[in-house]
């Protein structure tokens, strides 16, 4: 609770959408839903159901990464984002355990097996892309192996993969399929461009991406979500463009204060990881590998 803005300073939020009144609403129903699962659940592990634990856990999971980006739509410093990471992972890990528990459980009379985050459905903004994206962007770029092997169950037994979150973890999760097709076609597929063009063509294009990004997001469910009937209004921010711009080094000067791109937690990537990040530097144009891989079709290993 202690993170909460005071009026004074969400004067500097981010998100010149976001009302204070409504940014309290939101702070205080979403800390209040995961503390209480957080609290709750070891009381009532041995009598919970399994659904009953899958669902509270899911919840928390998606409140968590709600949390995150309301709190940067509305000012935080990206250091107090990046300290939340290690809870999302863990509890996107238990959420998991539980999910597959239940498909496991005679509570699961149907024996349909679910992903834990599906990435045709609204599940991939939701859970998935947010995942690799904050991952990128706090600097914890070594845990991507983990958020993949979330993000695999039942997913790659149905040889579902997304060609954006394969591009962005194929630096730190080598080897993995790496399709040309997008599992959310709008607006992701777009930046596939990027990852294929020369080294000077990548800001440009991602600048394109930027203008074009909210009317491309039209059927997602982030949109359309300000105004008067803004309670699930956490901001506008298209963190696979940030995500994008680490993962290729690119020099983001040209389009880092047009709308929609997280600029603030772009710094703080280059800032924790600076070796990884500057463009030009070894290893950080994975273009020219994308390219190669899309000739031959054989997927990238990275060292």
């Amino acid at each position: 609770m202690a993170r909460k803005i005071s009026e004074e300073g969400f004067k500097k939020r981010r998100e010149p959408y976001q009302r204070y009144e409504t940014y309290l609403a939101q702070f205080k129903s979403t800390v209040g839903r995961i503390a209480m699962i957080t609290v709750d659940l070891p009381k009532h592990l041995a009598k919970a159901t399994s659904g009953g634990l899958m669902t509270s856990t899911r919840r928390r999971l998606w409140d968590t990464l709600d949390f995150m980006s309301l709190q940067y739509s509305a000012g935080a410093p990206p250091a107090e984002i990046g300290d939340i990471w290690p809870y999302v992972l863990r509890w996107a890990e238990e959420y998991g355990t539980f999910d597959k528990a239940y498909d496991d459980s005679p509570e699961n009379t149907s024996g349909d097996r679910i992903p834990h985050a599906p990435l045709v459905s609204e599940s991939y903004w939701i859970v998935a892309l947010r995942l690799v994206c904050f991952g990128i962007l706090t600097g914890n770029t070594n845990d991507l192996p983990r958020v993949m092997s979330f993000l695999d169950y039942v997913n790659a037994e149905l040889d579902i993969h997304d060609g954006l979150l394969e591009r962005l973890v194929a630096p730190w999760a080598p080897g993995r399929p790496i399709p040309d097709t997008a599992t959310r076609h709008l607006p992701y597929r777009k930046l596939f461009k990027v990852f294929d063009a020369p080294l000077d063509k990548r800001p440009a294009l991602m600048a394109t991406y930027l203008d074009e990004w909210y009317h491309a997001s039209r059927r997602e469910p982030y949109i359309d979500q300000h105004g008067e009937s803004d309670i699930a209004f956490y901001g506008y921010w298209s963190w696979e463009a940030a995500a994008t711009t680490i993962v290729l080094g690119i020099d983001d000067a040209s389009y880092r204060d047009m709308a929609f791109y997280p600029k603030d937690l772009a710094d703080y990537a280059r800032q924790i990881a600076p070796g990884a990040t500057s463009e030009g530097s070894e290893g950080s144009d994975l273009g020219d590998t994308f390219r190669i891989w899309a000739a031959d079709k054989t997927p990238p290993i990275m060292e």
